[in-house]
């Protein structure tokens, strides 16, 4: 397999644990988490796309380990589509992001599964690089305590109670030159509860957030890679209001992401790859500064080009200047299952 394909394709795939919560305001902090994965994860198709496109073979084994480049496909016949499904089964220690203090945490089995189709334009090039447009729509499904203790021990209430869906339409622009990748997007996503029956679909948080990155990736061998990215967004909220209170918008914020990864690859088809990612957010209608860092590690199979498996574990903490904000920590571990197929 094409180490340099490999490395990059894997870059950034576990950047973000799926942290979970059974709470309205942990379901929004659930939310932030998917979103921020989705960042993390269009980063690395547009990654992904590129290499897979490269010129001719870079080792003499690799047209027997990989068959022929897909540059040669492309050229004659451009996929307008692009559909990636993916399920996550992992466990969380801290579902309701909650301080280990005065109560103790809880901790769920959680199943995340999304589907997403894309429209992929013929990319043309621009100047030194090429520019590539994409618009697209993704749906997530979280489900709670699906194995193990179904109720909350501290208030006795289901953990499924919490279950929500994500739906996101996104659009962007990502111009690519030599190793760097620079991308403007615009997001609109809306959380949907499953409360008071399963099929309510209540609208419970909105945001429509333009963002901006820069990605760098180094290539220190066929087998290691270094993948530095700047992803910087603005959000524009909607909740329902504190009762007395116009402050609906109170989620409104900026923020600045910085991601760092590296990958080894241990053989053809097994890539090790930890991770670590700084946020620093300010939120605009109050008062407040939070810092998150999470640091990952993962065990990543490319089976075939279009299947990935993949065992994870990520551990996050969240630290705000709000008395009113909890400083959590959490860990989280588990195995997924992507596919992504284009025509």
């Amino acid at each position: 397999m094409n180490a340099r394909r490999a490395l990059t394709v894997v870059g950034l795939t576990c950047a973000i644990g799926l942290p979970v919560s059974a709470q309205v305001t942990g379901s929004v902090d659930q939310g932030e988490a998917l979103r921020r994965q989705q960042e993390a994860n269009r980063l690395l198709r547009d990654l992904k796309q590129d290499k897979m496109e490269e010129a001719p073979s870079i080792s003499p084994d690799e047209a027997t380990d990989v068959g022929p480049q897909s540059i040669l496909r492309t050229r004659q016949h451009h996929r307008w589509f692009a559909v990636e499904l993916d399920t996550q089964l992992y466990w969380t220690d801290n579902m309701f992001f909650n301080e280990s203090d005065p109560v103790d945490t809880v901790g769920s089995a959680v199943l995340a599964s999304s589907a997403q189709l894309s429209l992929t334009p013929p990319q043309w090039t621009l100047g030194e690089g090429k520019l590539r447009p994409r618009i697209g729509y993704q749906h997530v499904w979280m489900n709670y305590a699906v194995v193990g203790a179904k109720l909350d021990p501290l208030s006795g209430d289901p953990k499924s109670n919490g279950d929500f869906d994500a739906a996101s339409t996104f659009a962007d622009l990502t111009y690519t030159w030599g190793n760097y990748y620079a991308q403007l997007g615009l997001d609109w996503q809306r959380l949907l509860s499953h409360q008071p029956s399963y099929s309510s679909y209540a609208e419970f948080y909105r945001d429509y957030t333009p963002r901006w990155s820069l990605t760098r990736v180094f290539e220190l061998s066929e087998k290691q890679a270094i993948i530095l990215s700047y992803l910087g967004s603005h959000h524009f909220t909607n909740v329902d209001p504190t009762p007395g209170l116009n402050d609906g918008n109170r989620n409104d914020r900026t923020e600045h992401n910085i991601l760092l990864n590296y990958s080894y690859q241990l053989a053809p088809r097994l890539i090790l790859q930890p991770g670590y990612r700084f946020q620093f957010t300010h939120y605009t209608h109050e008062s407040r500064l939070d810092l998150l860092n999470s640091f990952s590690a993962s065990l990543i199979v490319p089976i075939v080009d279009w299947l990935t498996v993949r065992a994870f574990a990520g551990y996050e903490l969240r630290e705000s200047d709000s008395a009113f904000i909890p400083d959590y920590r959490k860990l989280d571990s588990g195995l997924s299952l992507s596919a992504s197929f284009k025509f």
